[in-house]
């Protein structure tokens, strides 16, 4: 127990408990590991006043020397949990190069005295799968047990009450001994589950500190890690020592995209992917570990996987259309053959994400999306190598799922995970032969790229940090430009109203939800609670309504909102809807329908009259403001040298009525077009020099130009105020850092 002096604080909603060390919010715990509630208590105690960053580190860490980013990790995870005050702005202010204050008013009140009501049990969850507790399981029994009333003793009914009162007794005492054995079992049972699970106890290394480390992956002997950056050069394969300081560069640099990379089997060479960004098919290389020519293994692939004979290998491949497939081919892409297939809604997931060919080479484990009466969600099928047949592996339903990696003795699998759309993805374990899934890592950064060495005692995973301010600049003169929003995760979803506020999706809480602001940054408050907003946000002409997706009824349908926040509506009920745009007479709705075979559609704001605008690809509309035309990207596979290019079609749809080509600066991912609001060029995210701005395409055909100088590591979103006069966009700093997990001894 804490030997903290009491000392009970309150501020906004929350109450703070230095000697019990709990967080309430509005009476309810709120899940804080011990540094993090320490870093708060510190801000807390000095709330007003700056803390210098090394007086914070001493007063958390006074034991032991850590690196200042674990402090910034703190303040991160606090400014996640609180969200925002009543006045919109943070809890806690950042006073660049010196420290943090904690801004909100603080309350200190007197001691209270620890009430334990009759019959009620409180518990502070720390994990969301933490199963009860033994305390629970004898309230539980002791709750059901009968009710004893007083009686008054009379000679007659005294033998009785003796006979009550021994009963009593043992009816008690047969509770506690039950609940003495039932605590014993259950700690051995929790030991015993807690060994079985892979690096449950571990040690944590950075191998790289660019923050610009993309994806990586470590040898089978663990000796050396290999991972492709992105700099303003263009994209890099490097290796290292896991112990040297210094990288080698193998490839690159270079414009096109490296999206995976993994090491042969023998550990002898690396096989890595690229990507033209303007084109659609990808390209297998392999060098050699010791450096040397790269050569080409392989064509139109997506990651892959080796059998442990090192003859096979296995990738996904989607087919235009309705089915997605698990194929099988000789190691050197050759003899290409169907394994196993999945029919739309449900498909695999191979981008970017190899499958994983178990030890004894009789199944192979790979990331599928599936759909049920409950909805959407992903998981992990092992497919008999044999004869295709499909097992599930788990009966966890996460959000996405990423890179599975077997381990050495076939027991388990370890891979990254998303339990929802908004939370962190984390390593987490399956084990094969209950099924049970077992998360490994319990923080808030992103984990994506796993892989294992051979006998299963490290992992080497790409850790992902990012933090997205939103700015608005006067005629998009970067000298106007001034931050109003920052906050961890990606704001990659904004609109106008017509009276000049924003409505973004924020992630500040525990969902993905609808907040606004005054273009100053003023007033910034939150209209929804649960939206779950994924892929698309937008203001009705009018200002009543707040259109946007989400998956809270299980597939991703197009919601509306009342502009306060009131009165939730579901407005399609599809397989998937994305990315609607209003009508400028408010009228329709235009959206994307479907995600891997995307096609442009509109309809009435009321849901009803559908109707098909494009018959090749389209994403992401953009509608121009006489409502005439919509301008959309698109890449269409079906021609020979398919190349991501800019579409307009009538608002009445038919045949396009416009084509350019993007240039191959524009990256693999994020694309979008917005309207310019002279209506005479489509604007668009570029990235030359890897640095991002916005560029205009006139769509007479004239030569693209570049619009801003903001020069940002990336932008996320942007768009103009319906006067024209004010730009909105998302600056999102990212670090991706690879590191080295090991298993230690407890």
């Amino acid at each position: 127990m804490s030997t903290r002096s009491q000392h009970l604080y309150e501020f906004g909603p929350y109450r703070l408990d230095t000697a019990e060390q709990l967080l309430l919010r509005d009476g309810k715990p709120v899940p804080l590991t011990p540094k993090v509630f320490e870093t708060l208590v510190a801000l807390v105690e000095r709330s007003g006043h700056l803390v210098e960053k090394e007086e914070l580190m001493k007063l958390v860490w006074s034991d032991v020397a850590v690196e200042e980013s674990n402090l910034t990790n703190n303040v991160a995870a606090i400014r996640k949990l609180l969200g925002q005050g009543k006045s919109g702005q943070s809890y806690i202010e950042t006073v660049p190069k010196r420290g943090y204050r904690f801004t909100a008013p603080v309350k200190e009140l007197p001691p209270e005295t620890l009430v334990v009501e009759k019959r009620t049990v409180t518990r502070v969850v720390t994990e969301e799968t933490e199963e009860e507790t033994q305390n629970e399981k004898v309230a539980s029994a002791i709750e059901s047990a009968p009710i004893i009333r007083a009686v008054t003793v009379t000679p007659n009914s005294a033998r009785r009450s003796n006979w009550l009162v021994m009963a009593v007794i043992l009816v008690v005492g047969s509770a506690s001994a039950y609940g003495i054995y039932w605590l014993i079992a259950r700690s051995q049972a929790r030991n015993r589950a807690s060994a079985s699970v892979p690096f449950s106890a571990m040690a944590i290394s950075r191998v790289t500190s660019s923050g610009k480390s993309k994806h990586a992956a470590i040898s089978p002997d663990g000796k050396y890690i290999a991972h492709v950056t992105e700099d303003a050069e263009g994209n890099s394969l490097w290796i290292r020592h896991v112990t040297a300081p210094s990288d080698v560069r193998l490839s690159g640099p270079a414009e096109s995209e490296y999206l995976w990379v993994a090491f042969a089997p023998d550990g002898n060479s690396i096989y890595y992917i690229t990507l033209d960004r303007d084109k659609g098919d990808t390209g297998l290389y392999r060098i050699p570990v010791l450096g040397g020519p790269s050569a080409m293994a392989g064509y139109d692939l997506w990651p892959v996987g080796f059998s442990p004979n090192r003859k096979e290998m296995a990738f996904i491949k989607m087919d235009i259309g309705e089915t997605s497939y698990l194929m099988i081919a000789n190691a050197d892409s050759t003899n290409q053959r169907i394994l196993a297939g999945r029919k739309k809604p449900d498909f695999f997931r191979g981008e970017w994400n190899a499958p994983a060919w178990s030890p004894d080479g009789k199944s192979i484990a790979c990331p599928v999306r599936l759909t049920d009466d409950k909805g959407e969600f992903e998981t992990i099928l092992g497919i008999n190598v044999k004869d295709g047949s499909q097992t599930p592996l788990t009966t966890m339903r996460w959000s996405s799922v990423g890179q599975p990696a077997w381990l050495a003795d076939g027991t388990g699998l370890l891979l990254t995970a998303r339990e929802r759309s908004t939370g962190p993805s984390q390593v987490w374990h399956i084990a094969v032969k209950s099924g049970d899934a077992t998360r490994v890592t319990h923080d808030l950064n992103d984990y994506h790229d796993l892989s294992l060495t051979q006998d299963s005692s490290r992992l080497a995973v790409v850790q992902d940090q990012a933090v997205s301010n939103m700015w608005v600049a006067r005629d998009g003169d970067a000298a106007s430009a001034r931050q109003i929003v920052s906050e961890i995760g990606p704001i990659n979803l904004l609109a106008w109203t017509r009276d000049g506020r924003i409505v973004y999706r924020s992630n500040a809480g525990e969902s993905s939800e609808i907040w606004v602001t005054n273009a100053d940054g003023t007033m910034r408050r939150q209209l929804t609670v649960d939206a779950r907003v994924s892929d698309g946000l937008t203001v009705s002409p009018d200002d009543l309504y707040i259109f946007f997706v989400s998956d809270r009824a299980g597939h991703f349908n197009i919601w509306r909102v009342d502009a306060d926040g009131q009165n939730l509506k579901q407005v399609t009920t599809g397989e998937g809807e994305f990315f609607p745009e209003c009508s400028p007479d408010g009228e329709w709705l235009i959206y994307q329908q479907g995600y891997y075979e995307p096609r442009l559609w509109k309809m009435r704001i009321d849901g009803s009259s559908r109707v098909q605008l494009t018959v090749t690809r389209g994403n992401r509309p953009a509608v121009s403001a006489d409502g005439q035309t919509i301008a959309y990207h698109y890449l269409d596979p079906e021609l020979e040298k398919s190349q991501w290019s800019i579409g307009i079609v009538s608002s009445n749809g038919g045949q396009r009525l416009r084509r350019f080509n993007l240039p191959p600066t524009v990256g693999v991912t994020r694309k979008f077009v917005r309207w310019f609001p002279d209506q005479k060029s489509i604007a668009y995210v570029n990235k030359p020099g890897g640095l991002s701005d916005i560029w205009l395409q006139p769509i007479d055909g004239s030569q693209p130009k570049r619009l801003t100088e903001f020069k940002v590591e990336q932008m996320l979103a942007f768009d103009w105020s319906h006067d024209g006069r004010s730009l909105a966009f998302v600056r999102e700093i990212e670090t991706r850092d690879v590191v080295l997990i090991e298993q230690t001894q407890k």
